[in-house]
């Protein structure tokens, strides 16, 4: 099994209870994650060994954040206690036509303080095979877009993998400076997570509105060729619902694109679906799983997080190769 570290913000996430709405609610259900989190927590139910690098508060919320991630098997040791609050977003849920609705309230949170502790890089990433990171905490601040840079490039330096996943934000950053941001990590990253909308919207691509997998796979082998980026992997979702959507993978690797099978399920909580797709396809690289059985390990992986409450998966590997087994049966004997 691999030796992972994911850098990135965890959060709480309270969402009101029984489907009710932000601006009427006094009653919510309270969760933590964040999408690199969601990543390691996946990935030590995986199997593989995944270590977490952020800032918490010192106070009991930081402590409950910190438990929640060591009761899911992530080390925290590179969990830096700084600051006087942990990142906080509202989640009001989708149902049926309605569409869901986040409010982030994550200013002057201990993520902040990270890029003035003076990390030490060697000793971080000592004996890891793999970093994961997102775009999501370049788009905090300029000093955390630093730090992430720093970040890559100090892995590149000890001979560290270094996947990324675009995991653009509006709210967080406007598409030209995610496009700046974007192409100055690209460098250095060996394993992308970035789908067809990201290639049109963000980068630019000329290419149809409506997906095309021929354009995705044109897309993937010229940025695969320009920056040297070994694999590429993506999904593609239709929502017919806020509480029926549809799931295909891609994964491109060796100058081709693989696709999963396309799955139809209903919806208990949607955060989290695609860092949970992330994990599996990382857990496919790291054991070394030939691009077929990645893609269909990732996209179910995937899958199943949305049928389960919570912002990461909770599901072994084993459960999820039963689940490629098995989905369509209705109880497991």
């Amino acid at each position: 099994m691999g030796k992972v570290v994911t850098i990135g913000e965890l959060m709480l996430r309270l969402t009101p209870k029984n489907n009710g709405r932000l601006n009427q609610a006094t009653e919510f259900k309270a969760y933590y994650g964040g999408a690199e989190a969601n990543v390691a927590m996946s990935l030590s139910k995986f199997g593989h060994h995944a270590s977490f690098l952020s800032a918490f508060p010192s106070n009991d919320i930081g402590d409950a954040a910190a438990s929640h991630l060591a009761g899911c098997g992530v080390d925290t040791a590179w969990i830096f206690r700084q600051g006087g609050r942990l990142g906080t977003y509202y989640y009001e849920e989708g149902y049926s036509l309605k569409q869901a609705k986040v409010i982030y309230d994550r200013d002057h949170s201990a993520i902040h303080h990270l890029p003035g502790i003076g990390l030490d890089w060697k000793s971080i990433y000592q004996d890891i095979d793999l970093l994961h990171i997102t775009g999501i905490t370049p788009a905090l601040s300029n000093e955390l877009k630093n730090l992430t840079l720093e970040a890559v490039k100090a892995a590149k330096e000890s001979g560290v993998k270094v996947s990324f996943d675009f995991n653009f934000r509006s709210k967080l950053l406007s598409i030209e400076e995610a496009k700046r941001t974007i192409l100055n990590i690209l460098p250095y990253v060996d394993i992308c997570f970035a789908g067809y909308k990201d290639f049109v919207y963000l980068l630019g691509e000329e290419g149809p509105q409506t997906f095309s997998d021929q354009r995705l796979a044109a897309f993937y082998e010229n940025y695969a060729d320009k920056y040297g980026i070994s694999v590429f992997a993506s999904t593609d979702r239709q929502a017919i619902s806020a509480t029926q959507n549809k799931l295909q993978g891609f994964v491109y690797q060796n100058s081709q694109l693989v696709s999963s099978g396309n799955y139809s399920f209903e919806i208990l909580d949607r955060i989290g679906g695609g860092d949970a797709f992330a994990a599996g396809v990382l857990h496919g690289m790291l054991t070394e799983m030939d691009p077929a059985e990645t893609v269909e390990f990732g996209t179910a992986s995937g899958v199943l997080k949305h049928m389960v409450y919570g912002d990461h998966n909770q599901f072994t590997a084993v459960e999820v190769e039963q689940f490629l087994q098995n989905h369509g049966t209705d109880v497991s004997r």
